[in-house]
């Protein structure tokens, strides 16, 4: 008998075997790879390093457990935080706007509830419900103030879609089952939760909004029809129960659902597009703007330095009328390339103009700013620029650097400071980075234009 195969057991593939598991035990040997078989030691395993790292080889070239891991880095991906800086600005304000809603829809809802629950039988579940939701509305406004935590707009949502359904519940706790699963009020509450998630620019929300709101009054519609015979109840308030009624109110639930993911990842999208230049794919203004100033109030409260600069390159003008407007959209892209991949993560980098980029180097001071600002300026100098029927060509850039709060108390002031001491590395010859008088080095010539 061949030792590839088990006796009793039947026939065993090799191929399978050396592919899934480093050893097969049969009834009257055992399977080693690469060491054919070893009789009289049935059941023994093979603890030794070798066949602990063919064990650990086989696993990794397991089709399926490739597949399986692709999906768990997928979905990693899919439930990992943001790090994009304008969507999680826009998040946190997000949350601060359904906040605010939240907090004037629940004071409406129960001013109108209340104008007539004194003359209604269940009054006192009335007051109790609209007192617990204004408390529930306040205090969440009060934490989106304080809190920009990732995990807060999820635990709002979470606290939202639940309130509504223990709303539901109390009718069933006070005798009223057709008030849990024919109110309709109550049920397009959960309307509002979900589509107001989309203000928060992530289609997670919505779909976990949709997924938590469905099962939870699943799971109501499904206790109330095990307790009662529903369709022998009737209100004069709720009226009487339909199950196709109810199937389709819990379909249009999960229309709405899928309807607000949708909106949520195209407003996402839209979101990127607005703070993103799109020539250069570098931020915009305005969102470098917000960044800086939440960097200096940073910076404020721990009295940290922040320096900044502002690069402007040579005689573009002139490279965009010889070579043409393709030519010179090409060279800002390469040059902005360089500048992001050659600054630090934790430095903001934009294009602030045409041909202008400013950098902010956050807990850096002036003397090491100005020597970085001229490693850059040498760097971004030698990015070769292809030009059809030209040949290969260089920009020089140069570059004004300034501090806070050294040179001013605002990033206006800042700006203007380092703007006037760009304008003075033009005047001085250009291709060349200038800081305050007290810190000015040396400048080593970057190569020259062609």
């Amino acid at each position: 008998m061949s030792c590839g195969h088990a006796g009793a057991a039947g026939r065993v593939d090799r191929a399978w075997c050396r592919r899934s598991v480093p050893y097969i035990v049969s009834p009257t040997r055992t399977w080693v790879p690469g060491g054919g078989c070893d009789h009289g030691q049935r059941g023994r395993h093979p603890d030794t390093r070798a066949h602990k790292a063919a064990q650990r080889n086989a696993w990794q070239t397991c089709p399926e457990l490739s597949l399986l891991e692709q999906v768990a880095a997928r979905a990693r991906a899919l439930l990992s935080a943001d790090t994009d800086q304008a969507l999680v600005r826009a998040r946190t304000d997000g949350e601060k706007l359904v906040a605010s809603l939240r907090l004037g829809f629940i004071v409406a809802f129960a001013a109108i509830r209340l104008t007539g629950s004194l003359t209604q039988a269940s009054w006192k579940l009335q007051i109790a419900t609209c007192a617990i939701s204004l408390a529930y509305g306040l205090g969440m406004l009060l934490l989106a103030a304080k809190v920009t935590r990732s995990w807060l707009p999820w635990a709002s949502t979470a606290f939202d879609i639940s309130l509504i359904s223990v709303a539901l519940c109390l009718y069933i706790v006070d005798g009223y089952p057709l008030g849990a699963v024919n109110n309709r009020l109550y049920f397009e509450t959960y309307f509002f939760v979900i589509v107001t998630g989309t203000l928060r620019y992530d289609w997670r929300l919505s779909a976990f909004a949709t997924l938590l709101a469905t099962s939870q009054f699943l799971g109501i519609s499904i206790y109330v029809a095990r307790h009662w015979d529903v369709g022998a109840l009737e209100d004069e308030v709720f009226g009487a129960f339909s199950g196709q009624t109810h199937a389709l109110r819990i379909m249009v639930l999960c229309g709405v659902g899928v309807s607000s993911v949708a909106v949520a990842r195209w407003a996402r999208h839209l979101r990127l597009m607005v703070g993103t230049d799109h020539l250069t794919g570098l931020s915009q203004r305005r969102p470098f703007l917000e960044r800086v100033h939440e960097e200096l109030a940073r910076s404020s409260s721990s009295r940290a330095t922040m320096s900044l600069a502002l690069f402007d390159v040579d005689e573009f003008k002139r490279f965009n009328d010889t070579f043409g407007h393709i030519a010179g959209d090409r060279a800002l892209q390469l040059l902005a390339e360089r500048l992001r991949r050659s600054v630090r993560t934790s430095d903001l980098v934009a294009r602030f103009g045409g041909e202008e980029f400013v950098v902010a180097f956050p807990r850096m001071d002036i003397e090491r700013a100005v020597k970085r600002v001229n490693e850059l300026r040498v760097d971004l100098g030698g990015v070769p620029i292809s030009v059809a029927g030209h040949g290969t060509k260089h920009l020089t850039l140069s570059a004004g650097v300034g501090s806070w709060p050294a040179d001013g108390e605002t990033f206006e002031d800042v700006l203007a400071r380092i703007d006037e001491r760009l304008y003075e590395a033009k005047k001085q010859g250009r291709n060349r980075a200038i800081g305050p008088r007290d810190h000015l080095r040396p400048v080593a010539d970057g190569p020259k234009r062609a």
